[in-house]
């Protein structure tokens, strides 16, 4: 179901601000209403929101192609690598209330985000964050 309200496409065209949404879409079908009603000017998907990585790359192909600006929600531990591909500059939030989870910190220099040359993401979890975590889940019992 499409979160964005179908007056979005009128209200992006009426206003000199630029319009950003899609944090909450769910889909790749979602993001692309949005991007071909021409309801954003920036676009925000969110890869674990979106059902991970492909559908993600799928959503920014089409935003690149309708020339959208990219400005992924949220996770920016993932969404940085994935920015890197895309064509035009993108925009990252950056949560500095998350650095406690991790043991790395993204780097900021000249007012950009860096990518780690380090394994996977190039994060690993905190010891407080891997309190939280459980190492192990059975499916299909019942407490």
């Amino acid at each position: 179901m499409l979160t964005t309200s179908k007056a979005t496409p009128q209200l992006a065209a009426a206003l000199d601000t630029p319009i950003a949404t899609g944090e909450m879409l769910t889909s790749f079908r979602e993001h692309e209403q949005l991007i071909l009603g021409n309801a954003s000017d920036f676009v925000q998907p969110d890869a674990p929101r979106v059902g991970g990585i492909s559908p993600f790359l799928k959503i920014m192909d089409l935003a690149a192609k309708h020339g959208r600006k990219l400005a992924p929600h949220f996770a920016m531990e993932v969404h940085l690598h994935l920015s890197a591909a895309y064509p035009l500059e993108p925009w990252l939030e950056h949560f500095e209330w998350l650095n406690p989870l991790f043991n790395e910190q993204l780097e900021l220099r000249d007012g950009r985000m860096w990518i780690s040359d380090r394994h996977g993401l190039g994060f690993t979890l905190s010891e407080q964050a891997r309190s939280w975590t459980q190492l192990t889940c059975e499916f299909g019992k019942r407490p």
